[in-house]
């Protein structure tokens, strides 16, 4: 196993409480500052940044479908909702079965335009007084539309206890997700890669990392057009600290590096070649480390 040379540079923040969700919308990078209930957009040919959107419900999770639309997870009003070009805010489908969910906190689009969801517990509460009890899993759910434009949510895994996040393999076979939860001590730190079925229903996942029970953990992976993935997580608090995970498309754990700032949260591919690494930390900056002889998916 090799270290590999990500050459970080910090290029916006810090912002109050944190930065979380990445998502590349093909020109600017936008990233959520959870807490401010903000997200952002990070330009790389001026490097500036700009507010895309405010009162975002803390958002923090966010995907792009492939018509363009963005979709948030809102950890503070326990649903997923859609932000519109025209500024207004939509909400999809918050209820599993005639119940609410948890608090999502990270997506994931496919071609298909359904939205794959990880619906964690989460140690803020969400807004409101606690009218709607909490399920007893924390699984990943997917929002499908309908003929009729209307969203559906279903239960995609049955076998997770504490899920963090999840990302698609570029060839959408494969569904990689994070389970574990330190803060609430629950589920082991895994990543795992489940099989996806033609039907999207997921088979029984191999675990590619194990860490310990107190480590962090996984908070953030992406995908890179080769079919390999790059996970990261970790704090200084235990265990290695915080890492970048680099593993090849059939798993193999090949690389890991420190990395630039502590608790890191979540990674994406951006810029006009794809082959910027953009990270997201609990100190709110936004890194990015350009040339890494990797390229994301073109959204």
């Amino acid at each position: 196993m090799n270290d590999i040379g990500f050459k970080f540079e910090a290029v916006a923040g810090p912002y109050e409480g944190g930065t979380g969700g990445l998502a590349w919308d093909g020109t600017h990078m936008l990233f959520s500052a959870v807490k401010q209930e903000r997200i952002y957009r990070y330009d790389p040919q001026t490097s500036s940044v700009s507010e895309f959107r405010r009162y975002t419900g803390r958002t923090n999770g966010i995907a792009i479908g492939p018509a363009g639309s963005v979709y948030g997870a809102q950890e503070g009003g326990r649903r997923v909702i859609e932000f519109r070009p025209d500024g207004t805010t939509v909400q999809t489908c918050d209820q599993l079965d005639g119940e609410y969910h948890n608090q999502p906190t990270d997506l994931a689009c496919d071609a298909q335009g359904r939205v794959w969801i990880a619906d964690a517990f989460n140690k803020t509460p969400p807004y409101g007084p606690p009218i709607y009890p909490f399920p007893d899993h924390a699984s990943v759910l997917r929002l499908e539309r309908g003929a009729d434009g209307a969203w559906t949510l279903k239960r995609v895994t049955t076998d997770t206890k504490a899920v963090r996040a999840l990302a698609l393999s570029t060839d959408e076979k494969t569904l990689y997700v994070a389970e574990g939860d330190a803060d609430r001590g629950a589920g082991p730190r895994e990543l795992r890669a489940y099989p996806v079925h033609a039907d999207g229903s997921v088979g029984k996942p191999r675990v590619l990392l194990e860490l310990g029970s107190s480590d962090r953990g996984i908070e953030g992976i992406c995908t890179d057009k080769e079919g390999g993935v790059i996970a990261v997580g970790g704090s200084s608090m235990s265990g290695p600290g915080p890492t970048i995970y680099v593993f090849s498309p059939g798993g193999e754990l090949v690389a890991k590096h420190a990395a630039p700032a502590d608790v890191p949260m979540r990674v994406a591919f951006g810029d006009a070649d794809m082959e910027s690494l953009y990270l997201t930390t609990g100190g709110g900056h936004l890194y990015r480390a350009k040339n890494t002889a990797r390229r994301g998916a073109v959204p």
